[in-house]
């Protein structure tokens, strides 16, 4: 009797316990980097477990390839990136089955491309501004020790910030009713404006969410017999996208004690502790859920 009610137990459990393939989609700024120090010592030990599980930590920014290649090597992180707020993926040599997807490859990078690139947006990007007479300013016109000096970034990191290939971040010193007829503008000529933290970022057609997407798609390819499971945590109207398009979205609670409040996802879990705290609160969390096996 002990005995069936052992393998029945096991039996029920068996149907509650999936196993799953959990992917880490995560921003970078705000989120698993303090905003103002760029530190992520208090999300470390959350990141050494993810690595020691072979979890995937994704990283989803809008910084520039060359910024977040530094972040990768700093937290030893092998998997792909998302750079310039889904402009491109940049997925690692012979990592993943890239099944129907046109990519190039760039080194040690196969790169699939959903921005415009950098020197025809910015040409757009003069023509719109003279057209308007707007008062703009944007990163193509800024030194490295301006760029430093607004982000409090060293010159260094500074100069990886400037190294654009899809976007131009910018500053408005306009008027609402100014900004939104530079938006109408760069819309007829198929460019986008987002909001992030510090600065207005001009795009292509691209966002956060569709390189998400893709990314789910490689990896449901790549382990066809293992169910997918993303889990992604920002903290900027910027990350709306990606936290639409993931299994679990986590929004990280601002510095200033508030969340970026997001319409009509009514599943979305709110960190309590700000930037990297909170992601690794969070983190933790999800690892100690008894319902899934991650693998």
């Amino acid at each position: 009797m002990i005995g069936c009610t052992l393998f029945m137990y096991i039996f029920e459990r068996a149907e509650v316990i999936q196993m799953r393939k959990l992917l880490v989609f995560t921003d970078l700024d705000g989120t698993l980097i303090d905003r103002d120090t760029y530190e992520f010592k208090d999300a470390s030990s959350a990141l050494s477990t993810l690595r020691q599980r072979k979890i995937p930590v994704i990283i989803c920014s809008s910084k520039t390839r060359a910024e977040v290649e530094m972040y990768r090597r700093r937290m030893n992180l092998p998997w792909p990136f998302v750079v310039e707020n889904g402009a491109a993926i940049f997925i690692p040599q012979n990592f993943l089955r890239l099944k129907g997807l046109t990519f190039a490859s760039k080194g040690e990078y196969r790169v699939i491309e959903l921005g415009t690139p950098y020197v025809e947006l910015c040409a757009i990007w003069e023509k719109t501004k003279k057209e308007g007479n707007f008062r703009v300013k944007g990163f193509s016109e800024m030194s490295t020790a301006e760029i430093a000096a607004l982000t409090g970034l060293t010159t260094q990191e500074a100069s990886l910030a400037a190294r654009r290939e899809y976007s131009e971040p910018f500053l408005f010193f306009d008027t609402q009713d100014r900004f939104r007829h530079l938006q109408d503008l760069f819309q007829q000529k198929g460019l986008y404006i987002t909001r992030g933290d510090r600065f207005y970022h001009l795009t292509g057609k691209n966002d956060k969410g569709k390189a998400v997407q893709i990314l789910k798609k490689i990896y449901a390819d790549t382990y066809p017999d293992t169910e997918i499971w993303a889990v992604g945590l920002g903290d900027g109207s910027n990350d709306v996208p990606m936290l639409g398009c993931v299994d679990m979205p986590i929004v990280i609670r601002k510095k200033t004690g508030q969340w970026e409040r997001i319409p009509g996802l009514g599943r979305i879990v709110y960190s309590d502790k700000p930037g990297p705290r909170g992601w690794a609160e969070e983190i933790y969390r999800i690892l100690g859920n008894q319902d899934h096996v991650w693998s």
